[in-house]
């Protein structure tokens, strides 16, 4: 890809500047979002140094989800409709 972009810059001097910004915005784009999920966005912990275990310094306002491993699977509803569908399409599949 970036060879197609050099040939196409020297064929086409005109073209660098549109290269240059779209260059340029990908990579404030790609910055951006990095920003917003490491700094603003506090569900992952950054700094191991000053908090090793930041699930010890959670005051009783902050909203947590807990979650589960072990899950049983044939009480999901979502299982009980795909076994449903399994033998209703196995009976027709019979006649």
């Amino acid at each position: 890809m970036f060879p197609m972009i050099i040939n196409q810059a020297k064929k086409h001097p005109n073209l660098i500047p549109l290269f240059m910004f779209i260059g340029a915005g990908g990579g404030v784009e790609g910055g951006a979002t990095l920003y917003v999920l490491g700094l603003v966005n506090l569900d992952v912990g950054w700094d191991r140094k000053n908090n090793p275990e930041p699930w010890n310094k959670m005051n009783p306002t902050d909203q947590y989800q807990f979650h589960s491993v072990n899950v049983d699977l044939n009480r999901h509803p979502n299982i009980l409709l795909l076994k449903l569908w399994i033998s209703l399409t196995t009976l027709v599949g019979q006649k």
